[in-house]
């Protein structure tokens, strides 16, 4: 499916003018140079060709505010701000508006006259500095869309792992793409990837746990993965949303992301439970120990008689023999 969608170009042209980056994901090789401006990812999938900006066709000068985010769009509402857009702020009024948009055209809704399938920044720097958004308007349907969304972001490290994971979450559950393996073939991640990211993404969309991460973005993968393996143990998933609740509960300031999570899975094991255990074992044919074990699974040696007389190898015979009686 995927290797078609392109204008003149297919997604394995793309894959070989891609290197790939320590986290999977391919990022544009194609470095700028002197009198050569550099073509986006995406804008080589859309045209085919390796062309300079200034001879794209296509691009139209639109005011922002009726430009509208693509259903499934990759950022959050976290990241249109001055402050996490001032760098983009400050090369449009500098430099203007480097790489166009992309847009589908919207019919009959009265507020938005397109539907940004990327460029969500661009729009907020140029409405903030009151200018045009050039864009260049596409026919895509919502799997050509996606694709294209994420070779546009492939190469940006402030897009982060959890909200392409969010992202590819929601795209599985609209089905854009009907299977796992369908969006692995389509956006060139490999199936293990993408059901890494699914998985985690999966846990941040349980309704306390959601709660606990209002910015996402910062949420690492990695960890929630951990915990989303854990997630459907017998018990696990009781213990993991009380101790949510009692995080939500609690002052959260100042404690990141991979705190909060490291939390999560160190209430596992506070909350694992040991039979009481009182048991006795000879040493030899002299001596003994006696073995206690409380519900926190505290484990206590005593030997009533002392270790004088007793071999080594009788101590070792028993400690090996309590250790595989507790495990």
């Amino acid at each position: 499916m995927a290797s078609k969608i392109f204008g003149g170009a297919n997604l394995s042209d793309i894959a070989r003018s891609t290197r790939e980056r320590p986290d999977g994901l391919a990022i544009a090789a194609e470095k700028a140079s002197p009198g050569r401006p550099v073509m986006a990812a995406a804008e080589l999938a859309l045209t085919g060709r390796v062309v300079p900006a200034l001879e794209r066709e296509n691009i139209f000068s639109v005011e922002p505010r009726r430009c509208r985010p693509w259903a499934y769009h990759n950022r959050g509402a976290v990241w249109y701000t001055r402050d996490r857009c001032q760098d983009l702020i400050e090369s449009i009024a500098k430099d203007g508006q480097q790489e166009p948009a992309v847009a589908r055209k919207l019919v009959g809704d009265p507020s938005f006259d397109y539907e940004l399938i990327y460029g969500m920044r661009r729009r907020f720097a140029c409405e903030f500095l009151n200018a045009k958004l050039k864009l260049r308007v596409i026919e895509a349907d919502d799997a050509r869309a996606a694709v294209l969304m994420h070779i546009e972001n492939a190469d940006r490290q402030d897009i982060t792992p959890m909200e392409r994971a969010l992202s590819f979450q929601s795209q599985l559950e609209a089905k854009i793409f009907p299977t796992q393996e369908a969006l692995s073939d389509a956006i060139g991640l490999t199936k293990g990837q993408v059901s890494k990211l699914v998985k985690a993404a999966t846990l941040m969309r349980q309704g306390t746990i959601s709660q606990l991460f209002p910015d996402k973005s910062t949420v690492p993968v990695d960890a929630t993965y951990k915990l989303a393996t854990l997630w459907d143990r017998p018990g696990a998933k009781e213990v993991i949303l009380k101790a949510a609740q009692n995080l939500l509960q609690k002052e959260r300031a100042g404690r990141s992301a991979a705190d909060l999570l490291k939390a999560l899975l160190s209430s596992l094991d506070r909350s694992k439970k040991f039979d009481p255990v009182q048991k006795q074992y000879n040493l030899g044919t002299a001596g003994r120990v006696i073995v206690t074990r409380n519900a926190r699974g505290k484990v206590t040696l005593a030997f009533p008689q002392g270790l004088g007389g007793i071999g080594t190898s009788d101590v070792v015979a028993a400690v090996e023999q309590i250790v595989k009686d507790l495990t």
